[in-house]
């Protein structure tokens, strides 16, 4: 499998050194010939981007009409899997063609108790945001999960990180995703950028998926998300 390179504009912006990389898939991958299908190879994965400048505002729920049309976005590199659409949501994954596998799962939907985008606000409320941790790897004391505040063009957006491994006799679970928040008093995003490969390990997740280009990922699809909604 070629090694592919993560780039987007948004690298730049942000001021990061370096290109993240699409690496092979861990050793104990399914390999051609194995009965599974292998991933075709694609050239350079280029994230999406906005026009560099901080999400459009919007001043009522959003409803059948923009979803519609919000799920017609394609880009390359991604295939698009639409989960959800209702007359009050709109839930779209964006998932890559190559390895390592990446899903971005983008969920809009109007706003109700929507919480500021001020961190100590967020942190009130950390156990409620860890709703995405399998049962198998919320109370394990060696899963990780963090709280932060980060920018996109100027606006202030909240997110966090989890990093969990478990393998038992009955089974396991695994995740490494970082989690992007935002509103604007109206509707609210979250786009969930996370590690779908082979885990073989929870350092071999952390190696193919840095949260590094996690974020990345899931800043890419809240620009362009956020700018399409209107």
């Amino acid at each position: 499998m070629r090694t592919l390179a993560l780039v987007s504009a948004l690298l730049l912006a942000l001021g990061c050194k370096g290109k993240p990389k699409h690496q092979d898939p861990p050793a104990n991958a399914e390999k051609p010939g194995s009965g599974v299908a292998s991933p075709k190879p694609i050239p350079d994965l280029v994230l999406p981007a906005g026009p560099g400048t901080p999400p459009l505002k919007t001043t009522k729920p959003l409803g059948p009409e923009t979803f519609t049309k919000l799920a017609e976005l394609k880009y390359p590199g991604f295939l698009p899997q639409q989960t959800l659409k209702s007359d009050t949501g709109f839930e779209m994954r964006q998932k890559t063609e190559d390895h390592p596998v990446l899903w971005a799962t983008i969920t809009i939907k109007p706003c109700d108790a929507c919480l500021p985008m001020e961190l100590p606000k967020w942190e009130d409320k950390k156990d409620s945001l860890k709703v995405l941790l399998m049962p198998e790897l919320k109370d394990r004391p060696e899963t990780e999960f963090t709280v932060g505040q980060t920018d996109l063009h100027g606006q202030p957006m909240i997110w966090t990180h989890q990093l969990g491994y478990y393998m038992g006799p009955e089974g396991g679970a695994f995740t490494n995703a970082y989690v992007l928040y935002y509103n604007d008093g109206v509707n609210q995003v979250r786009v969930v950028a996370e590690y779908k490969d082979d885990p073989a390990s929870k350092e071999n997740m952390l190696k193919l998926a840095p949260k590094q280009d996690l974020e990345n990922v899931a800043k890419a699809f809240m620009d362009v998300y956020t700018h399409a909604w209107l």
